[in-house]
């Protein structure tokens, strides 16, 4: 079925495990429920379908165009993603764990309120301006990765890795991203209020005007941060690492620390 147009098909519940479908167009089409376990369905038209509860795992979707979908409650794991388009898309409650998603995958706008993406690989990927609250996001990949303006409040993210990321404007309030590695990342204007960020990497990073109230930061490593006008209001700061960190105009009131990892500038 390599190229048809199958646009605006009711195609529910249908087994096409495995099927080589490689540039249809399912445009707009009824697929919800149907089983593309291991399909090929690399430069094929998905804009705007239904796809909700459908079997995507293992499925090839590079650089395909999934703009739009309702993708909601869908299995997307160990799927590779390489290049699609979900710009807008509706990932709610989905499963994408262990996704392959490297090579510019854009999920701008998209919502993936409490998606499952353990694991998964979105390394140089978009998803700005996207909704990733209360999501599962343990030991996922991000580096170099653009989510400036997303909403990740109340997402699991330890042991990440951000090296790199744009997360300007983010909203991380009560994520918990403990042992994750945000090395360089930008994280300017980002709001992390009571954000759990124990044994983080935040070396070289940028926190420019950044709300970390009564966030967890215990043995984290800011050396060579830039904190400048940050409000850490509140925060814990026991065994915190900031030799070299900018700490100009910093608030720092009620914030708990000791002296064994000073060094920091606030010249």
């Amino acid at each position: 079925m390599e190229g048809k147009s199958l646009a605006g098909k009711d195609l529910t519940g249908l087994n096409l495990s495995r099927a080589v479908l490689s540039g249809v167009d399912f445009s707009e089409s009824d697929l919800r429920g149907t089983n593309f376990r291991g399909a090929n369905l690399s430069g094929s038209d998905l804009s705007n379908s239904k796809l909700s509860e459908a079997n995507l795992c293992e499925a090839n979707l590079r650089e395909s165009n999934v703009s739009g979908a309702d993708l909601s409650g869908a299995y997307l794991m160990e799927s590779r993603l390489f290049g699609a388009d979900f710009t807008g898309s509706d990932l709610t409650g989905s499963n994408m764990s262990g996704a392959h998603m490297t090579g510019g995958v854009c999920l701008d706008g998209a919502s993936l309120v409490g998606v499952n993406l353990r694991g998964a690989n979105m390394t140089g990927g978009l998803s700005r301006n996207a909704d990733f609250t209360v999501a599962l996001m343990r030991g996922i990949n991000l580096t170099d990765a653009d989510l400036s303006g997303s909403d990740l409040s109340g997402a699991i993210l330890n042991g990440g890795t951000f090296e790199r990321a744009n997360m300007t404007g983010t909203k991380m309030r009560e994520s918990i991203l403990n042992a994750a590695n945000l090395e360089k990342a930008r994280l300017d204007n980002a709001d992390l209020t009571e954000a759990s960020l124990r044994r983080c990497v935040l070396r070289g990073a940028s926190l420019q005007m950044t709300r970390l109230c009564g966030a967890v930061l215990v043995s984290v490593d800011l050396q060579d941060a830039d904190l400048l006008l940050a409000d850490l209001t509140g925060a814990d700061l026991r065994g915190a690492l900031l030799l070299g960190a900018n700490m100009k105009w910093t608030d720092l009131s009620k914030t708990e620390f000791d002296d064994s990892g000073f060094g920091a500038s606030s010249q």
